[in-house]
């Protein structure tokens, strides 16, 4: 049953259950997602991209690519541990090592992200409006054989200088997917795991729309 399984995120009603030790991790990665929720033409959502359609072949929001905490061949200090215990002590890692030693506070790492979707849009100017809640999942690589846990900070944009440069970007495969949940699949490709548990939760969805982009 363990083999079957390749995804999962950890949500509030699992934190006091064991992680089974199959599923123990043994690297640690992060992300940061920016996510753009648009009306344009009667079609309202946020912006989801294929970045690697040869490899992934799968739907995510954008996400910062060149900054990232990562740790392989991690060692948890038991493995008799609930998840909660996981992510209490991927969080004093993280702190420790990226925040302290790395110097990338939450408020650089905003900076960064917001600075390299400005670049990769071409973009001359954008704001982000409020934090989405972070998401923390195990996933599991077949090349790899190895189990990683993410943290994902989610963020959405309040403003951007030109939508119409955003919407004509030619740099990957974009769609817009409606605030909903149920979706797993645009087009026949998939979307990320975390989107559709992110889309979820009502405190999003309410950032979400307080933070729409329409084209003027």
């Amino acid at each position: 049953m363990i083999k079957e399984v390749i995804k999962v995120i950890v949500t509030n009603n699992i934190l006091d259950e064991k992680v089974p030790i199959e599923i123990l991790p043994t690297r640690l990665d992060s992300a940061m997602n920016l996510y753009t929720n648009i009306t344009v033409n009667k079609k309202s959502g946020i912006l989801v991209y294929n970045t690697n359609p040869d490899t992934w072949n799968t739907l995510y929001p954008f996400y910062e690519q060149k900054h990232k905490f990562t740790i392989d061949n991690y060692k948890f200090s038991k493995e008799n541990i609930t998840y909660r215990e996981l992510l209490e002590e991927y969080q004093k890692v993280y702190h420790k090592i990226y925040e302290i030693d790395n110097q990338n506070t939450k408020s650089v790492r905003i900076k960064t992200l917001i600075e390299e979707y400005k670049k990769t849009f071409n973009l001359k100017a954008a704001h982000i409006g409020e934090e989405l809640l972070p998401i923390f999942e195990l996933k599991y690589s077949k090349s790899k054989n190895v189990w990683t846990l993410y943290y994902f900070e989610n963020y959405v944009v309040d403003k951007i200088d030109d939508l119409d440069t955003l919407l004509n970007q030619k740099l990957y495969d974009q769609k817009i997917l409606p605030l909903d949940s149920n979706i797993t699949k645009l087009d026949g490709v998939e979307l990320t795991s975390n989107i559709p548990y992110l889309l979820s939760l009502k405190q999003n969805i309410e950032k979400l729309k307080k933070n729409i982009i329409e084209m003027s």
